[in-house]
């Protein structure tokens, strides 16, 4: 009897060990991967008649092995106290890694839907999208820098003076926040940002804006963020503008996508942009349309043909017409979810990387979700921002499971009160 009741102890002690952390978020992880499956396996049959021999669970296995790699990321990932990675070295190293690999997207990166953001793994015969890697490596620097000024942050400045009269009336300060606060905090922002924008804009803007509510929750001075967004939107401006006219990364796409290029160049080119986004949201709302409140039923799509990417941009669009308005409306609420079960966490950590990292993590999927869900139901211009954990994918299946792991992770150790601080305590006491 004392044997067996011992069993029955350490049963529940290992599966706290395998799965610790906010249960509540890996019950959500676990439905939304449930939904992968499903959404892939209906979703790929005409695409597995053409390109897969007529194999039409060829997609769904290979879904299924990257959720099955991403879950044993997870679960390794939030494994992994917090401290050990939060060295600056460590970070930088990561970073710059993640950034390397994303420069080689310009020189050897595989072009897929007329963009080149993969990098083809020839051992495994994978492709591998660097983005990923580097915001989620973005945002644990920018946590990190934060929070090392956390008691001066909100009473230095962030930009320098940026006209010529006002940096000589002050050279050394303005030089000191340059060099001190400037570079170290906006400069991993521009140059990752800088990076993804070249081939992918909405990326670039989802991890943009990401990064600017950290800094505000990091208590950087409102009149700071406002002069950051500025200079922002000025260069994008620029660059842009810079891009479309010498025919550079995916500009003229972008622009004709805003609907400025009809008036730039009337071309035939622009009219065919606008002619293909046209009919991908023209049959995303005949999908929606035909989902009415219960949907079609699993399987039973009929625009699985028509709708372009059904598995990936357009995947929220296909949920609707199998799962109505009721599965569309439980896929959005899902997603709330983890953004609410990370602000619990971010409530719950004792220091400021932790929680700003959380926060990072947890408004980097939940953009992402909400832009992807916002094109397909034709709010968004077409951004080809696919759905996390449920779009047909490798390299951001696994990337967004180590991300949720790291989320896990800091949560596991609030429970456990092995952060820096009691729990109770948080960066804005």
């Amino acid at each position: 009897m004392a044997e067996l009741e011992t069993t029955r102890s350490e049963r529940p002690a290992f599966f706290d060990r395998l799965f610790g952390g906010d249960r509540v978020l890996w019950v959500i992880i676990a439905i939304l991967a449930v939904a992968s499956l499903l959404v892939i396996y209906s979703s790929t049959a005409s695409m597995a008649y053409r390109k897969a021999g007529g194999d039409t669970t060829h997609y769904f296995f290979s879904q299924l092995k990257f959720i099955v790699l991403g879950f044993a990321a997870m679960i390794v990932v939030h494994r992994v106290n917090y401290q050990r990675y939060a060295r600056p070295r460590f970070l930088a190293l990561v970073f710059c890694a993640a950034l390397f690999f994303m420069l080689l997207t310009f020189f050897i990166g595989v072009n897929l839907n007329s963009a080149s953001r993969w990098i083809r793994i020839p051992i495994i015969g994978v492709t591998f999208q660097p983005s990923d890697f580097l915001r989620i490596a973005l945002i644990a620097i920018l946590a990190q820098q934060l929070a090392k000024r956390q008691t001066i942050i909100h009473k230095i400045p962030l930009l320098p003076a940026l006209t010529v009269s006002g940096w000589q009336k002050n050279s050394r300060k303005n030089f000191d926040i340059l060099t001190q606060t400037t570079i170290p905090i906006l400069g991993p922002i521009v140059v990752a940002c800088g990076a993804i924008f070249i081939s992918n804009f909405s990326t670039s803007a989802i991890t943009f804006v990401t990064c600017w509510i950290m800094l505000y929750m990091g208590r950087v001075r409102v009149r700071e963020l406002w002069r950051l967004v500025a200079l922002i939107v000025a260069a994008m401006a620029l660059a842009i503008s810079f891009m479309y006219v010498f025919d550079i990364g995916r500009s003229h796409t972008w622009v004709n996508r805003l609907g400025i290029g009809a008036v730039l160049n009337p071309d035939e080119q622009a009219e065919r942009q606008s002619d293909d986004d046209n009919l991908q949201q023209d049959q995303a709302r005949i999908a929606i349309a035909s989902g009415g409140l219960l949907g079609k039923g699993p399987g039973n799509s009929t625009q699985r043909s028509n709708l372009p990417h059904s598995y990936s941009d357009f995947a929220y669009a296909f949920i609707v017409e199998e799962y109505g308005l009721v599965g569309a409306v439980g896929i959005l609420f899902l997603y709330l979810c983890i953004f609410f079960r990370g602000i619990v966490t971010f409530r719950r950590c004792g220091t400021a990387f932790p929680s700003l990292l959380v926060l990072g993590l947890c408004l980097m999927i939940t953009f992402q979700a909400i832009c992807n869900m916002m094109v397909s139901v034709c709010i968004f211009p077409v951004t080809g921002q696919t759905l996390p954990l449920i779009s047909l994918g490798g390299s951001s299946i696994v990337f967004t499971c180590v991300a949720l792991g790291l989320i896990l992770g800091i949560s596991r150790q609030v429970k456990e009160q092995s952060l820096d601080r009691p729990k109770g305590q948080t960066m804005l006491d």
